[in-house]
């Protein structure tokens, strides 16, 4: 057919009357020029069932015209292959063709076996991997193949020639080689080339044209296996890192400038530890040590476990820094701070007593300790349950009080300088101990902790005058016929508001909470006509400085607004004949459970503690025996 005719037979293969069948006989005569590409290329609308028919006949007939001929059969099994034909015929066809191509296998390996030309030698060895040609010849093909691709790799003085026949030899696909003689030579072409192509790219100063040039080193090499390109490969890796941590780096480093502490320049070097600020970042931190090392001696309060533990923990001051030199934790606190990082871990629930109706002993002498939660109360009888053995003091475990556990508890957090946690403040503790005067007479205690949240919602109250609401069982304790000693706690460093509850928003200052308590005890007459003493004790007192008088105790309370309790205190005491020793004055007791160190780590000191029992030891009544009509009344009353 004309070239005309075939290009009609396409335009109109998808009009009515154009019988598949008759499309079909023309793909299947090889001189029609129709083919069943064509049709597909022309989009025929039935080209998947006339395909499906096609290789089903053509099977056949190409099967038929294909016995005679080595190429004709190599096509039959591609297609095979290919899944186009069935394999009805593909064993047939193997055979076949090794059969007819037997015949010129040796004539064609002599004809390659003297011949210069590296082509003809590949495509004896691809009918070889075929199945044309049987394996006879394949060992020598390769060897000549490989010694005629090293000889041009080698006369090419070309690096992507040799190191294309490196790779040849990577696959396998050679099974001798002049291997270690082409590396040897590549990493001699490749070496001075691959070290000035770096050293061009680090005299780019532009970072982000770098990166470009880097990214071409990398794919200009990579497939490279001299050791100068693998080394270089390795440097252009780091510095594509480095490069790429450097704009982080830059915003970071501005963030730690602004923050401008030893934490913020330690996590920026973790974080970025080859950028180019890091000598900046070492230098910022040890300008600051000093004077940080200073103010922790000075002011340890302020810094917390957690805040200890991350300083020693990343490194940023060393057992050298904090012991050795500075002195500011002693080795024993140092290695606590490691074992517990925060307090949590160290502490563990007071074993509290919750009864409704807390008794005291009659003829006891009631020492109150009145306070908002945090002021230090639990503190302070943590100090005065690790007296036990001083002055004749100690306590009862298994006091009708309740508090013994409690105390036994406070007495081996002091023993172990361990802060005590916050205590349950809902509920009143009575520890039942007793003392000896100097006499050597028998004081008989109950020790009570008053609930420090009731103390502080107490404040919030309207007019109170209901004893109980300073928690259950108070009005009980405090309406007894016990004399009384009473003893506010103020933690001086605490000059925020107190918040009434945790579902409250009222918030007062600690000197108005004593300040309602006082008020609120003053206007019960029958009870001031117990109390023999009322005293304040000043936890915290080495926030105060290392000599703490009168004057400077009297500024502290005066600065924070305790003038007008103080006042009011006076006022009470002229009033009912308290205090009457020191001229109705308050007593002022500064009180430090030992020496404190920056971490809430501490030395446990007795000083104060046992100033605070020889107050409680002089303010006490010794123990009366019981005479005949004590006796009498009792067991009218029983």
């Amino acid at each position: 057919m004309t070239e005309q005719q075939i290009n009609n037979i396409y335009i109109n293969c998808n009009r009515p009357g154009v019988d598949m069948e008759d499309l079909l006989r023309l793909c299947l005569d090889p001189d029609s020029g129709i083919t069943v590409e064509g049709l597909r290329a022309v989009k025929y609308r039935k080209i998947d069932q006339l395909e499906q028919r096609y290789n089903i006949e053509a099977e056949e007939i190409i099967w038929a015209k294909s016995q005679n001929s080595v190429e004709a059969l190599t096509k039959f099994i591609n297609k095979c292959n290919q899944g186009v034909f069935s394999n009805a015929h593909l064993a047939e066809a193997k055979d076949k063709r090794r059969e007819l191509a037997a015949a010129q296998e040796d004539r064609d390996w002599i004809s390659v076996r003297n011949s210069d030309d590296m082509s003809e030698v590949m495509a004896f060895i691809s009918k070889i991997k075929d199945g044309t040609y049987s394996e006879n010849y394949l060992q020598e093909a390769l060897r000549k193949a490989e010694f005629m691709d090293w000889t041009i790799a080698k006369n090419s003085h070309d690096a992507i020639v040799l190191n294309g026949y490196i790779q040849k030899y990577n696959t396998g696909f050679y099974p001798t080689s002049h291997i270690a003689e082409a590396k040897e030579l590549l990493e001699h072409w490749e070496a001075g080339s691959i070290v000035s192509d770096w050293d061009k790219i680090l005299m780019e100063s532009n970072s982000d044209t770098r990166v470009v040039k880097i990214n071409e080193f990398i794919q200009r090499y990579a497939m490279n296996p001299s050791e100068t390109a693998q080394t270089y490969l390795n440097k252009a890796q780091k510095e594509l890192d480095r490069l790429a941590d450097e704009k982080e780096a830059r915003k970071d480093w501005i963030d730690a400038t602004q923050r401008n502490e030893i934490l913020g320049y330690v996590e920026f070097i973790a974080k970025h530890p080859y950028c180019d600020y890091r000598e900046e970042a070492d230098r910022c931190i040890q300008e600051m040590k000093g004077d940080l090392l200073t103010d922790m001696k000075r002011s340890p309060f302020k810094y917390t476990r957690d805040m200890m533990y991350e300083y020693i923990n990343t490194n940023a001051l060393t057992w050298n820094d904090l012991v050795e030199k500075s002195h500011v934790l002693s080795d024993k606190a140092y290695s606590h701070i490691r074992e517990y990082p925060t307090l949590q871990l160290e502490q563990r629930p007071l074993p509290l007593s919750r009864l409704d109706n807390p008794q005291s002993e009659d003829g006891n002498t009631d020492v109150f300790f009145f306070g908002v939660p945090g002021s230090g109360k639990s503190c302070v009888l943590a100090g005065l349950m690790a007296q036990t053995g001083n002055l004749g003091f100690s306590f009862d475990p298994r006091g009708n009080g309740g508090g013994g556990n409690y105390a036994i508890e406070l007495r081996n957090y002091a023993r172990r300088s361990m802060l005590p946690p916050k205590t349950d403040d809902l509920y009143i503790q009575v520890i039942d101990a007793e003392i000896n005067d100097e006499q050597n007479r028998l004081h008989k205690l109950s020790l009570i902790e008053m609930a420090g949240e009731r103390t502080a919602a107490f404040a919030a109250i309207q007019n109170p005058e209901n004893l109980e609401d300073l928690g259950p069982g108070a009005a009980q304790l405090l309406s007894n016929d016990n004399n009384k000693v009473l003893f506010f706690v103020i933690d001086p460093t605490n000059e925020k508001n107190i918040r009434v509850s945790e579902d409250s928003d009222q918030w007062y200052m600690q000197s108005d909470v004593l300040n309602c308590i006082s008020s609120l005890l003053s206007k019960n007459k029958s009870l001031m006509k117990k109390i023999v003493a009322i005293h304040v004790i000043l936890t915290k007192s080495d926030t105060l400085g290392e000599y703490v008088d009168s004057t400077t105790l009297q500024q502290v309370l005066t600065t924070q607004g305790y003038s007008a309790v103080l006042g009011d205190l006076k006022k009470i005491c002229e009033k009912y004949n308290i205090n009457k020793q020191t001229g109705f004055q308050v007593g002022i007791y500064p009180f430090c459970v030992g020496k404190f160190m920056p971490g809430d780590v501490y030395t446990f000191d007795d000083t104060d503690s046992l100033k605070i029992l020889r107050v409680i030891q002089k303010n006490s009544v010794p123990r009366r025996k019981k005479g005949f009509m004590d006796n009498l009344t009792e067991w009218f009353n029983s």
